[in-house]
């Protein structure tokens, strides 16, 4: 379930690298709006429903059911999802005859088997509550800011800015 919270830290990671030639970091955080809030905005809900299943699970069975309902969400997400604005392909991927040009990013890998106890269930359901922070975060930082500083200063006041050194 891990995967949840990393697909929705893609629009931080876009933000914060150098964007490519030709593209300003303002046009690159108007095309994260675009991309990235539908994402999100379908994201919560499917989050906040794994929250709730892992919360009421109360055997192997059940918190597997969970996990496999996230996959599966994941996967059909994964499947229509587009590389953020700006970032770079690893090298040879989508030149033509490149290994793997044209194709679709890989399904999540299927879980596996969870041994369900309260500790872990507790576990999965903070992990998620965190998630679900940030990406509650994360969606107001992109609906209300209208300049990458803006964007910038309202993830760094949640807290899911890039860490600076000391």
């Amino acid at each position: 379930m891990k995967i949840a919270s990393t697909l929705l830290l893609i629009p931080v990671v876009a933000l914060a690298q150098a964007p490519g030639a030709g593209m300003d970091r303002g046009k690159m955080l108007e095309q994260m709006k675009q991309s990235m809030l539908p994402m999100m905005e379908q994201s919560l809900p499917e989050m906040e429903k794994t929250r709730q299943c892992v919360q009421a699970s109360k055997n192997s069975a059940d918190l597997n059911e969970c996990a496999e309902n996230m996959r599966a969400f994941q996967q059909k997400m994964m499947a229509g999802m587009k590389p953020p604005p700006g970032a770079r392909p690893p090298a040879g991927e989508g030149q033509p005859g490149a290994p793997g040009a044209g194709k679709a990013m890989p399904p999540p890998p299927k879980p596996q088997e969870i041994e369900w106890s309260e500790k872990k269930r507790d576990e999965i359901v903070q992990g998620l509550d965190i998630s679900i922070k940030q990406a509650t975060a994360m969606k107001g930082c992109l609906q209300s800011s209208n300049t990458p500083e803006q964007m910038d200063s309202c993830m760094e006041q949640a807290g899911l800015g890039p860490k600076r050194p000391e």
